[in-house]
C-alpha cells in the first residue's frame, strides 16, 4: 500500500503520528497558500481546510502548484487534488468562497490550530487577524514584496507575541519597510510608469516562482514551528523559532544591500493595539 512507506523518509524527523489531529486553515489557494499548503501535507500534516473562490487561470500556473490540466477549476479542488496526490489519506474541506462574506468564518476558524493566512489583501489579513486573536487561534501570514524583491512572514503566538496591528505599528515607526511596497499599496500611477501594464494584471504579479518559493518556505517553516509548540511532544529537530518576524530580500534592490538579506524581529504585544490591547511594547 503506497501510504504505508508515505512518510518513511521522514520518520526519524519526527512521529508523523502526533501530527494526526492537527487543523489547518488555508485562507488564499493561489501561489502562496497552495505552496505552503504542499509543503504541509508534505510534512505530514492531514486535515485542512481550504477557502478561496477564485479559478485557476492559464497565467496562474507560471507560478501555481497547480498546473495546465487545472485551468479553468475552482482554486480549492485544484489544490486538493494536489495535496491528495501527495497524501490520499489527506481530509480536506473546500469552501468556495469570498472570505469577507463567508458567514462561518469565525467558526472555522476557532476549530483550527494554525491558520495560514495567504491572502493579497488587507481586509482579509486584518479580518482574520482580530478572530484569532479573539478565538486565541495561532496564524501565520507571509506576502511578497512587489516584483519579488523579497517579502515578510509574521507569526501570531496566542498569549506571546503581538498581533497583525502590532506589527503595523511598529512598522510605521521603522526603517523595516523603507522602500518597499506592496502592490496593493501602489497608486495607479506608479502601477502604469513603473509596469506599464493594467492594474488587474499587476496586482497578480509579485515576482518569478523562485522569488515566491523562498517566502512560501519561511511561511511553512513558521506554521510547523506554531504546531509543534502545541504538540504535547515537540519533534526535536523542530527547534523553536524565537523570532515572530522576518523580512527577507531576494536581490540588492533598495532596501535590500544584498542577495538574499534577512531581518530577524521579535515583535511583543504592544500596549496600545485596538486588537490586542495587551503587553508593555516591543522588545525589538
Amino acid at each position: 500500500m503506497i501510504s504505508d512507506r508515505t512518510f518513511e523518509r521522514i520518520e526519524n524527523l519526527f512521529d508523523i503520528s502526533l501530527l494526526k489531529n492537527v487543523r489547518v486553515l488555508i485562507a488564499g489557494c493561489g501561489s502562496g497558500g497552495a505552496s505552503v499548503a504542499l509543503q504541509l501535507v508534505m510534512s505530514g500534516i492531514q486535515n485542512f481546510t481550504l477557502i478561496d473562490n477564485d479559478t485557476l487561470e492559464p497565467e496562474n500556473v507560471i507560478r501555481h502548484v497547480c498546473g495546465r490540466r487545472f485551468i479553468g477549476q475552482k482554486k480549492v479542488d485544484a489544490v486538493a487534488d494536489v495535496l491528495l496526490d501527495r497524501n490520499p489519506n489527506a481530509n480536506i474541506v473546500r469552501i468556495d468562497a469570498d472570505i469577507m462574506n463567508y458567514p462561518n468564518l469565525a467558526a472555522e476558524i476557532a476549530k483550527s490550530d494554525v491558520v495560514v493566512l495567504a491572502t493579497d489583501n488587507e481586509p482579509t489579513r486584518y479580518t482574520i487577524n482580530e478572530l484569532c486573536v479573539r478565538h486565541q487561534v495561532h496564524f501565520v501570514v507571509g506576502r511578497v514584496f512587489t516584483r519579488g524583491i523579497g517579502g515578510e512572514v509574521f507569526a501570531y503566538r496566542p498569549q506571546s507575541g503581538g498581533c497583525l496591528a502590532c506589527l503595523e505599528s511598529l512598522l510605521e515607526r521603522t526603517q523595516y519597510r523603507e522602500g518597499v511596497k506592496e502592490i496593493d499599496l501602489v497608486s495607479d500611477d506608479e502601477r502604469e510608469k513603473v509596469y506599464g501594464m493594467e492594474i488587474a494584471e499587476i496586482k497578480d504579479s509579485p515576482g518569478l516562482a523562485v522569488d515566491i518559493g523562498f517566502i512560501t518556505s519561511f511561511h511553512a517553516r513558521f506554521v510547523l514551528d506554531s504546531i509543534a509548540g502545541q504538540l504535547t511532544d515537540r519533534p526535536k529537530y523542530l527547534i523553536p523559532i524565537d523570532e515572530n518576524y522576518v523580512v527577507w530580500g531576494n536581490r540588492p534592490v533598495h532596501p535590500f544591500a544584498k542577495h538574499f538579506q534577512l531581518q530577524r524581529i521579535n515583535l511583543s504585544p504592544q500596549a496600545q493595539c485596538a486588537v490586542c490591547g495587551s503587553g508593555s511594547g516591543s522588545n525589538v
